[in-house]
């Protein structure tokens, strides 16, 4: 009796999906917005993470202390002390002494160019405190922070599910690996400067390169995992976005705190909290979870082709190359 009825059930035919309509599809899309929003609010979980583990620990106080407690530290130093007491200097030096009982017209019209002659010294002060200590720090800080978060998603990844793969790596594997990296930094440079370009829009840019940003900042902290688990760039640009919903909610948060700041500023904010993205995203589950495109309206897209300008600009670039 058990074979017969197993036996029907296998002849009887597969249940039919039921294709949504444009509102309950839309419905569907914010519902994964909203799962991408509540996994950007993992901070409980992740901070545990954080305590619990060594080795996430200490890169993650290095973090705070190179970008939160140096760069901007000394950012909020330059800005609210040295320049301060640089102007009060100006003032006294170049003021106070020319200021006497027996003031003339022309000591007067020199006062004017005087005070017109401090713009161009704070110009002249900026600017060689940004080429002496800004930027020389900013790429320093790409370079350890790269080095950090690398160990960070690797002990995060081995205590959520296992060692990450160790493929022997060959000569040809190392090819390979490097032409990979190579496209994607041209990549990720060719989407930043679309998002840069959109924003100048009018009326609409600025939503559209906020967006953009959103994708990017999630597309970055699930690499890491995507990495560990072995996929090729390939795999993960499909994989992202097919689930565009899911991964606007996910870096919605990330880009409010850091979009509408200066770039310095933006920076610091983005190093001191990857770690905790990272570890969000590696404990995070990306809806949909299978493949939805049946269920999908016509009228609303399943994939959005996010890369696809980006891409189009790296084709480009390959094209021009010396073969």
């Amino acid at each position: 009796m058990e074979n017969l009825q197993q036996s029907q059930k296998e002849r009887s035919p597969p249940k039919k999906i039921r294709q949504l309509d444009l509102k309950e599809t839309a419905n569907l899309c914010g519902w994964h917005f909203w799962c991408g929003v509540k996994d950007a609010l993992a901070w409980p979980s992740s901070l545990i993470i954080i305590y619990g583990s060594t080795t996430i620990r200490n890169r993650a106080l290095k973090c705070f202390i190179l970008n939160g407690v140096i760069f901007l530290g000394s950012i909020f130093f330059f800005n609210h002390i040295t320049l301060p007491i640089l102007h009060a200097l100006f003032r006294i030096t170049f003021f106070s002494s020319r200021i006497s009982s027996s003031e003339t017209i022309e000591d007067t019209a020199e006062l004017t160019i005087t005070t017109k002659s401090k713009p161009f010294l704070d110009s002249f002060v900026i600017l060689a405190y940004q080429l002496l200590w800004v930027y020389p720090i900013f790429l320093l800080s790409f370079v350890l922070n790269a080095m950090w978060y690398q160990q960070i998603a690797d002990r995060a990844y081995t205590l959520q599910y296992d060692k990450p793969p160790n493929l022997k790596l060959t000569y040809n594997r190392f090819l390979m690996q490097l032409a990979d990296e190579i496209y994607r930094a041209f990549l990720f440079m060719n989407y930043l400067c679309v998002s840069t370009l959109v924003y100048l829009v009018p009326f609409i840019g600025p939503l559209i390169s906020f967006m953009l940003i959103c994708w990017i900042y999630a597309f970055y902290s699930f690499e890491y995992k995507w990495i560990n688990k072995g996929w090729n760039l390939e795999q993960r640009i499909n994989y992202f976005e097919e689930r565009w919903a899911y991964f606007a909610g996910f870096g919605f948060l990330f880009t409010l705190v850091t979009f509408f700041v200066n770039q310095f500023l933006s920076a610091s904010i983005f190093a001191m909290a990857f770690p905790i993205y990272i570890i969000m995203a590696n404990n995070a589950l990306p809806m949909p979870r299978q493949n939805e495109s049946a269920r999908f309206s016509p009228y609303m897209p399943y994939r959005i082709r996010i890369f696809w300008v980006a891409r189009k600009l790296n084709d480009m670039i390959i094209g021009c190359l010396p073969r």
